[in-house]
């Protein structure tokens, strides 16, 4: 895993520039944009991941204090990078990247970037609600890599309870959490749906590197904007 010290606020492209420069040094986001229908492919070279349909978290609603509203805007091309180049790192059809305050589900912020085999989900903007599989990511500390047999049979899958019929289908899933100076769970940044086959140890161990310059830049960030933070983690014995 990479260790970086925290950086300041707008510095997560620099940082994860030298992730994809090692792990995939022919992508090229300057030319990333959607592609029309007739440009689609699905082969296995690096064009595929120009056709992304981004999907967005909904802005702070007025009942989010100023504080905490200024750290979610902040978060958020954080989040959006990462949701974007976990598909590149885990070579996915589907990536996301999710924030939560403690254990709060309320204000989570979550970000996807879909391949175009999922253009039809292009504009679900269903806020993230802590259910089933997605809950459990939550409560644990390691990556979890699942085939799409071990993720169905999961004791924790729920298939999305009531979003079934809206949500992005699943196939497989590869989740790494995000973890703050605390020690604490924050989040996770997750993939389904590989192109090729199902994830792998080396898949892992790119999301696990990633969640690792994520986590850094959201904890700067979080030390910036939110004062309990800081202090926690400026004193953690208290």
């Amino acid at each position: 895993m990479i260790h970086i010290s925290s950086p300041p606020n707008g510095t997560l492209r620099t940082l994860l520039a030298r992730l994809i420069d090692e792990v995939c040094p022919t992508y090229d986001r300057s030319r990333a944009r959607v592609a029309p229908p007739e440009e689609v492919h699905l082969g296995m070279d690096d064009e595929r991941f120009l056709n992304s349909y981004h999907n967005a978290s909904t802005p702070p609603g007025p009942d989010v204090p100023a504080y905490l509203a200024g750290f979610m805007l902040a978060a958020d091309p954080v989040l959006s990078e990462a949701a974007e180049l976990s598909r590149v790192l885990a070579h996915a059809h589907q990536g996301a990247a999710t924030q939560l305050f403690g254990e709060d589900w309320t204000h989570a912020r979550k970000y996807f970037s879909l391949s175009e085999k999922y253009a039809a989900w292009a504009d679900y903007h269903t806020p993230a609600r802590g259910y089933g599989i997605h809950a459990y990511a939550h409560k644990v500390r390691r990556p979890i890599r699942l085939t799409d047999e071990a993720l169905r049979t999961h004791p924790e899958w729920r298939n999305f309870g009531g979003e079934e019929s809206r949500h992005p289908p699943m196939r497989g899933w590869l989740a790494v959490p995000l973890i703050g100076s605390d020690r604490e769970n924050y989040g996770f940044i997750q993939v389904t749906d590989r192109l090729e086959g199902d994830f792998t140890a080396q898949d892992e161990a790119n999301l696990v590197r990633l969640a690792s310059l994520t986590s850094t830049a959201l904890d700067a960030l979080a030390r910036l904007h939110l004062p309990e933070y800081r202090a926690k983690v400026a004193d953690p014995g208290q």
